[in-house]
């Protein structure tokens, strides 16, 4: 009998665990229902938001296109008058390079006629002139013409003289950058 009470004992205090366990299960299972619960209810709370932040990014990006269909549009009359402002420029451009060959031939044709008028005037006017002044007027020439040549001699000795100059100058910059160099 003490064993038929022991043993129904022992089958209470399993099923005393047993009911303790199913309890701690059910609590369990019912704490990770809330747990989902709450995590779907967040997840759908996200996803509104998500919804309303996209919807919000879309509605801008409409927003920012229409904006700038309006610009172009507003630009337009202005890109129109730059190009008429453009073709008018390069219209007055063609001109003015027609003009300037216009006055350069206009300039040649009149130095052209100056110089045969000027020289049939001394041509005429030497004729007229005394053998001693011809004379005279042709040394006058040789001198002009040593004088010329003079002046092409001293203008190639000064050109030569300054392009040694420079060469100094430059050996000496490189002379000094070199001690420079070597005193590092």
């Amino acid at each position: 009998m003490a064993e038929l009470e022991h043993r129904a004992e022992s089958i209470c205090h399993e099923s005393q665990i047993q009911m303790v366990e199913a309890a701690t299960t059910q609590a369990e299972g019912q704490h990770a229902a809330e747990r989902a619960t709450t995590a779907e209810q967040g997840l759908e709370a996200a996803k509104a938001r998500h919804e309303e932040i996209e919807a919000r990014l879309w509605m801008s990006l409409a927003n920012t296109e229409m904006a700038l269909q309006e610009a172009l549009v507003a630009l337009e009359p202005e890109w129109a008058a730059l190009e008429r402002a453009q073709k008018a420029l390069e219209v007055e451009q063609r001109a003015q390079s027609e003009v300037d060959q216009e006055v350069l031939a206009l300039q040649s044709q009149y130095l052209q006629k100056n110089s045969s008028a000027k020289s049939a005037f001394i041509r005429d006017w030497f004729s007229q002139l005394d053998d001693d002044v011809k004379v005279w007027i042709a040394e006058l020439e040789k001198e002009v013409a040593v004088l010329k040549c003079n002046q092409d001699e001293a203008q190639a000795a000064a050109k030569a003289i300054v392009g040694m100059s420079q060469e100094k100058v430059a050996l000496g910059a490189l002379g000094s950058a070199y001690w420079r160099e070597r005193q590092k």
